[in-house]
């Protein structure tokens, strides 16, 4: 089963995961799932190309190119899935300085195929804190203080969510936590994952 996790930067999607993962072993249930990062996986397949040796590097790339590794790493998610139970962690919408691409387009949905796709959301105050906590860490570099561009990113998302859903017949799954409602988002994703 492939399980598409997105939401914008700073909502929880790996904490949730991470606390859904421990509610079923806590409740002894039988839910193994794999995360996996869609960028890793891109990363992963253009190094194998011999493309590029830092994430970074793939920005750079020609737009043909880069939408070549997007099919190869979602391709190897697919095989992934096809063997076993995958959590993809990826956007539904990706904001640019010409506005907001898909996370996956058409080309990346055909080869996924996936199963379901959960759209995580919060209140924009709630994510602005954890964008603020984040701050410190030097590989996160977060936009702050757009509380109004926060509330359109997710709006983008739902739109595109439910864009990907038309045009592969998955079913959207929408998961609100605002803070304090950590355990309820968990155990929502938990009945996605066991189902």
């Amino acid at each position: 089963m492939l399980v598409v996790m997105t939401g914008v930067p700073g909502v929880g999607k790996s904490t949730v995961v991470k606390t859904a993962f421990q509610k079923g072993k806590d409740n002894g249930l039988k839910v193994e799932y794999e995360l996996v990062n869609f960028g890793d996986m891109m990363l992963k397949a253009a190094e194998a190309g011999g493309l590029v040796k830092h994430r970074d590097e793939m920005r750079r790339l020609p737009i043909e190119r880069q939408h070549e590794i997007q099919k190869k790493a979602a391709r190897d998610i697919r095989a992934l899935a096809d063997r076993g139970n995958i959590i993809l962690d990826t956007h539904a919408a990706i904001e640019t300085p010409k506005g907001y691409i898909p996370g996956m387009p058409e080309w990346v949905l055909r080869e996924l195929k996936p199963d379901v796709i959960v759209v995580l959301e919060s209140r924009p105050e709630d994510i602005n804190k954890f964008r603020k906590k984040d701050l410190g860490n030097d590989f996160r570099r977060r936009e702050v203080d757009n509380l109004e561009g926060i509330e359109r990113h997710q709006s983008v998302n739902r739109s595109i969510a439910m864009a990907y859903s038309v045009f592969t017949g998955t079913p959207i799954k929408v998961i609100w936590k605002p803070e304090g409602t950590l355990p309820q988002a968990a155990e929502q994703l938990l009945e996605v994952l066991s189902a």
